[in-house]
């Protein structure tokens, strides 16, 4: 890479065609032209009375929209403002911290960004002249940062309430759960119409519903649609892990009143084996009720490894279920669940040995083809030698495994993957497993 400067990606001919109001996208037009051409005095001038205009269009929809009391009431404001002296400016600042203060439009730091551009605006607006009789000209630079911020943080974001937005989302979720079929999809869809829109105070508003609506809620609607809710409120986490665990903390009654079990405690057990550190987090109340369902439902009782010290120990306490006389079903999503929880080599082998396990505490031949199908074909290309070993030791002491109709078919697979790894492997001395393979 000797020679080559790494270039900005950040387009903002491409973000100014997301500028939500089209009258804005309009006004902005002008800003980019100066700012092509290298009139960046004139691009921040225009720049702010583009912000201004659309801070207003936004209050505006509000009112329309939702009858928002706030917007209405920062319009009249402003209104009387301009009135008592048409040619001051001071209602334009005001505009922005009214704005941040009362609706959820900007947070802190984007009323920061817009202030700083009010003042770099009033310093390349007016005759600000300096020691060498110059006026003020922002660079490139000066200009594309409060360009961006201008965009990121105002002109391409929806005019939104965090109550109603909530009730557009998950109607909107429920409508589209046909086509929504995967999470590559749903994650275009949502950040497309709604994440990329959203402000922090936005997205621990939604984030709370959701978590309501996903763990506490048990009402018909509510269970038709947990699934692609869960969905959603995951994608939203992954968005801002840190900020969520933070609301969590601070609000834990809220976040520690969740279902007693059933449907919505599994989600939540799902949700926390990939944010273990949100258990932590949880009243006593909350984690009683999560540990009785992970000892009731077999799912979660696979992935609920952060209720104990280590994913070792997990490990340990699965490999004496699964060879227990309950006899647990896990179907092929909880193992692939359970595949996912570390991308450790340790913790890849771990799984393999439970898989083994699991085929040889088969209670029946049926059980045995299905665990065999689902859980050791799939991953025999991922087996070493020792993991061979380990499963035909087991088969041996399982006739439901070896007698099978279709162990003949399945037992060579293993046989050929053992002695792929090491051609020296003698499968006589197996004589169970290798009796009825020849």
């Amino acid at each position: 890479m000797d020679g080559i400067t790494m270039l900005d990606e950040y387009s903002i001919e491409q973000r100014a065609s997301q500028i939500f109001d089209a009258r804005s996208r309009e006004y902005f037009s002008e800003v980019l032209s100066c700012y092509t051409g290298g009139n960046y005095r004139s691009a921040v001038v225009m720049l702010w009375s583009v912000v201004v205009c659309d801070l207003l269009f936004k209050l505006q929809h509000l009112v329309d929209l939702y009858g928002d009391d706030k917007a209405k009431a920062i319009l009249a404001e402003i209104s009387k403002l301009q009135e008592a002296n048409e040619r001051s400016s001071e209602w334009e600042s005001k505009l922005v911290e009214s704005v941040a203060e009362q609706t959820q439009l900007l947070d802190i730091a984007e009323r920061e960004n817009l202030l700083h551009l009010q003042r770099q605006r009033h310093l390349a607006a007016h005759p600000v002249v300096n020691a060498n009789f110059q006026l003020h000209r922002p660079n490139r630079d000066t200009a594309r940062a409060l360009i961006r911020n201008a965009l990121d943080g105002l002109l391409t974001k929806a005019p939104i309430l965090s109550k109603q937005i909530v009730g557009d989302l998950v109607e909107d979720l429920e409508q589209a759960s046909g086509i929504l079929i995967d999470d590559k999809k749903l994650k275009a869809y949502l950040e497309s119409k709604y994440f990329s829109r959203f402000n922090p105070e936005v997205e621990k508003a939604v984030f709370k519903a959701l978590w309501k609506f996903v763990f506490r809620l048990t009402d018909e609607r509510c269970e038709k649609n947990r699934t692609i809710n869960y969905s959603a409120l995951t994608l939203l986490y992954g968005r801002n892990p840190t900020q969520f665990q933070t609301q969590i903390e601070a609000d834990r009654d809220y976040f520690s009143t969740i279902a007693t079990g059933g449907a919505p405690l599994v989600c939540l057990i799902h949700f926390l084996s990939r944010s273990p550190r949100i258990y932590g987090l949880l009243a006593d109340h909350a984690k009683t009720a999560i540990l009785h369902t992970a000892e009731q439902e077999a799912s979660a009782h696979c992935l609920a490894w952060f209720t104990s010290s280590s994913l070792e120990e997990h490990a340990a306490r699965l490999g004496e279920w699964i060879a227990s006389a309950d006899y647990p079903q896990i179907d092929q999503g909880t193992w692939d669940s359970l595949r996912e929880l570390s991308d450790s080599p340790e913790w890849a082998k771990a799984v393999i040995r439970l898989t083994n396990k699991y085929y040889v505490a088969s209670g029946s031949y049926n059980a045995a083809d299905q665990r065999f199908a689902e859980v050791i074909r799939p991953a025999l290309g991922r087996y070493v030698i020792d993991d061979c070993i380990d499963l035909i030791e087991g088969i041996q002491s399982n006739s439901q495994t070896w007698e099978r109709g279709r162990a003949r078919g399945d037992h060579r697979l293993l046989r050929a993957r053992a002695m792929e790894l090491d051609p020296s492997f003698d499968p006589t001395q197996y004589a169970v497993f290798n009796r009825h393979l020849d």
